[in-house]
């Protein structure tokens, strides 16, 4: 089970949350609620707890999801580090 986020980790999630679903702003520039999503690749199914995107339900969990397909979520909204920097040099 992951331990608790410190305050310093709740207050970066917020700011995440604030800015909304990284997919939504970059493609449709719009904004849209969203769930904290860890990039994986950290190897053996592990999440990467320093590096983290906003992503609404549908690219997060639903049907263009990450977690649905990642080969074809990357290939159609560009690799999660991709997403990761662009949101790092937007927020």
């Amino acid at each position: 089970m992951a331990k608790k986020p410190n305050k310093e980790k709740q207050k970066e999630y917020k700011k995440c949350a604030s800015f909304g679903c990284t997919v939504c702003a970059k493609i449709y520039g719009v904004f849209s609620e969203c769930e904290i999503h860890h990039l994986t690749g950290a190897g053996m199914g592990l999440r990467n707890e320093e590096k983290f995107i906003g992503l609404c339900y549908l690219h997060h969990r639903g049907k263009e999801g990450v977690h649905h397909n990642k080969k074809i979520f990357e290939e159609k909204f560009g690799t999660q580090e991709e997403l990761y920097e662009w949101y790092k040099n937007n927020d």
